[in-house]
């Protein structure tokens, strides 16, 4: 559900509108979700897409309001940023959030642990697990059935795959991509803007900026 604000704090209050960026199919799956949360239609309402690609328009089920790169934000709307790589997450919310828009986080499905902190503009989508004092930063998104240990450290913009396991005390840097069903051991680092291949067991630190894959993971260099 929505974390900014709960909703009995805000039931009396009007209901925001929820615009999200992208039409593709991460944006639709993400209203998909949004349909299934407690909140949706009492404190906030999911009314459209930003998105530049008018060809969507057709099967988005909702109209598309704008460019993401021109739209201007209007009182009572919050957004989130459905797409998977980090780096086009950093370069559509740039723009709004340089207009001071509000992100909202997307909990549907989450089952956290004490001690839970994250940024903004973050999405889990159902079920995920996160255990105790996880840190979280802004826009990261974690796909279903994912599991995070305790005292993990995840920076912004990474992405999480299905099916991930990442151990207690693991410090995952700033726009990495992890694929679905790799393991992550507790305590290993990830350095920011690697990427961490499908079904891989990382056991050991990765530097920053390579791609890892197999088990044991290795770095990949590509020819």
């Amino acid at each position: 559900m929505d974390v900014n604000p709960p909703a009995a704090a805000a039931a009396a209050a009007s209901v925001h509108d929820l615009v999200v960026i992208s039409a593709g199919g991460f944006g639709r799956s993400l209203v998909n979700t949004c349909h299934g949360d407690p909140d949706n239609g009492v404190v906030w309402r999911v009314t459209g897409y930003l998105d530049n690609r008018p060809a969507l328009a057709a099967k988005a089920g909702l109209p598309i309001l704008g460019d993401p790169m021109t739209y201007q934000a209007r009182d009572g709307q919050s957004f989130m940023c459905a797409l998977g790589d980090p780096g086009q997450r950093r370069r559509f919310a740039a723009p709004l959030l340089a207009q001071g828009a509000t992100f909202m986080n997307l909990c549907t499905g989450l089952f956290p642990a004490d001690g839970l902190r994250m940024g903004v503009g973050c999405f889990f989508e159902p079920p995920v697990r996160i255990g105790v004092d996880v840190t979280l930063g802004d826009f990261v998104v974690i796909q279903s059935t994912s599991v995070i240990g305790y005292e993990v450290v995840i920076g912004s913009y990474v992405t999480v795959g299905a099916f991930v396991f990442i151990g207690g005390g693991a410090q995952i840097g700033e726009d990495v991509v992890i694929h679905p069903h790799a393991t992550i051991l507790p305590k290993v680092s990830i350095g920011a803007g690697a990427v961490v291949g499908a079904g891989s067991v990382v056991m050991a630190d990765v530097p920053p900026g390579v791609t890892v894959l197999g088990n044991p993971a290795k770095i990949f260099r590509f020819k």
